[in-house]
C-alpha cells in the first residue's frame, strides 16, 4: 500500500512538471499527489499498528495461516467475531470504515464523477484498494490469533 501510494505521488508530480497546468488544469495532478499522500500515510499508520502482530504471524506461520484462499475464508468469521465483540484486537470502528467503503464502491453516487477521465475511476480504485489490503492483512492477523490460542501449550 505505502509503494502504491508513492507512485500516486510520483505520477501526479510528473503530470504536474510534464504539463504544467495545460491539460486540464491542476485537478488531475493534485487529485493524484492527494490519493497518493493518503495511502502512503494510511499504509504507514497500518504497518506500525500491525508490527508486534506481524512478528507473531511470521513466527507460527503454517500453510493454512498465509495461503490466500484460508485468508478469504476467514473474513466473514472474522467480521462476525468483531461485530458481536469476540474479537478485541479489531476495533468495530474498522468495520463501520469497510460498510462505508463497499457502500462507496456500489453507490452510484461518487465525491469524484465517473466521467472525468483517471479521477473518476481513480478513487474508486484507491477505495476498493484500501479495502482488500485492510482486509486481507487483518484476515492473515485473525488466523494467527486463532492458531496461537488453538495451541496453548506448545512453546
Amino acid at each position: 500500500m505505502i509503494v502504491f501510494g508513492v507512485v500516486l505521488l510520483i505520477a501526479g508530480a510528473v503530470v504536474a512538471i510534464a504539463f504544467g497546468g495545460d491539460a486540464g488544469g491542476w485537478l488531475l495532478p493534485v487529485g493524484l499527489m492527494a490519493a497518493g499522500l493518503g495511502i502512503t500515510v494510511a499504509g504507514l499508520v497500518a504497518r506500525l499498528r500491525r508490527s508486534p502482530v506481524r512478528a507473531a504471524v511470521r513466527a507460527h506461520r503454517t500453510g493454512a495461516t498465509g495461503s490466500p484462499l484460508a485468508r478469504v475464508r476467514a473474513v466473514p468469521a472474522m467480521v462476525g467475531a468483531t461485530a458481536r465483540g469476540q474479537n478485541p484486537q479489531l476495533p468495530r470502528y474498522q468495520l463501520l470504515l469497510w460498510l462505508v467503503a463497499v457502500v462507496y464502491l456500489i453507490s452510484p453516487i461518487d465525491f469524484i464523477p465517473d466521467f472525468l477521465p483517471l479521477l473518476g475511476i481513480g478513487d474508486d480504485i484507491g477505495v476498493g484498494s484500501w479495502l482488500l489490503t485492510s482486509l486481507y492483512a487483518e484476515s492473515g492477523n485473525y488466523l494467527a490469533r486463532r492458531e496461537e490460542r488453538s495451541e496453548p501449550g506448545e512453546s
